[in-house]
């Protein structure tokens, strides 16, 4: 069986504010290149959302993009993986998944996506109480 390997592209996340980002700091150039492909993927994935993708919630929105390139522009077998830990008490981190879920749709409100935007995105949520417990 000639299969093509799945892609997985993971972006971790340990504590709620860190779904915020600042916008990108890159180059006017860089800049032209980086609106227009954040523009194909809010048109692909929100196409009626009028927020702008390349403000508060910046780094979210670019991981669709890329995203939205490897799957959808590229035709790769790619999932991009949103890995959100519970109970980080280091950075005083969410304890429940519902807390995480919370916060996440209202991300997707503020960017103009709905829950189920896409079967390849998907949020993973991992107890770091666990895994440290399970290490004891």
């Amino acid at each position: 069986m000639n299969q093509r390997p799945l892609l997985l592209f993971v972006e971790a996340k340990a504590h709620i504010p860190e779904l915020a980002s600042p916008a990108s700091r890159a180059t006017p150039a860089s800049m032209e290149m980086i609106a227009k492909s954040l523009a194909e993927a809010k048109h692909h994935f929100a196409p009626k959302a009028t927020a702008d993708w390349g403000g508060l919630f910046y780094q979210y929105a670019n991981r669709l993009a890329h995203h939205y390139l490897l799957r959808y522009v590229n035709r790769l077998p790619a999932h991009l993986v949103f890995m959100h830990f519970l109970n980080a008490e280091d950075v005083k981190g969410p304890r429940s998944e519902l807390e995480w879920r919370g916060a996440i749709r209202l991300l997707h409100a503020a960017l103009g996506l709905r829950d189920d935007f896409d079967p390849y995105v998907h949020d993973v949520f991992l107890d770091v109480a666990q895994m440290n417990a399970a290490a004891a």
